[in-house]
């Protein structure tokens, strides 16, 4: 019986400085990647902001468009069985391009600018900002939610895609 309430404490103790330290990391989490791509910024633009061609993207499941107003989109995306909502707040073509998102566990948004460089090449900037909706979760994310790694491969995908 000794064994099991030592083991049973120390996980609540784990689970409560889990929590503790969630409370005390920034309120958001932001990353912004540049990358320059050889292609047009038309092109660039058009593949960015085109939600109905995601086939390339290799970290996604589906993505379900809900509505479309105009130019703006609500959007969800599924990836490993998780979904995430998505809905268009700016777009100033081959200038910028924003969303907001929101999931069970996190919301936040996301923005690119677009700006043309010499020989038609394009650099492509995007931010991602991100604030979980509780600190356990918060905490974690830092050990099991990698931005850098998934913007990195939404970069490589888009990548492959301006290519073809």
């Amino acid at each position: 019986m000794f064994p099991v309430i030592i083991i049973f404490s120390t996980i609540i103790l784990l689970l409560i400085v889990i929590y503790f330290v969630g409370l005390l990391l920034p309120k958001k989490r932001v990353l912004t990647k540049k990358i320059i791509f050889d292609v047009p910024i038309e092109k660039v633009y058009n593949t960015v902001t085109n939600n109905a061609d995601w086939k390339y993207r290799t970290d996604l499941d589906d993505l379900k468009i809900i509505d479309t107003n105009g130019d703006f989109q609500t959007w969800e995306e599924i990836s490993n069985g998780y979904t995430i909502s998505f809905k268009t707040t700016k777009k100033i073509p081959y200038t910028f391009y924003s969303f907001e998102m929101n999931s069970k566990l996190f919301k936040g948004s996301w923005s690119a600018e677009f700006k043309k460089i010499e020989n038609q090449k394009t650099l492509f900037s995007a931010t991602e900002n991100i604030e979980y909706k509780n600190p356990f979760i918060k905490a974690l994310s830092y050990i099991f939610m990698n931005l850098d790694k998934y913007m990195e491969t939404y970069q490589k995908d888009l990548l492959k895609k301006l290519k073809q």
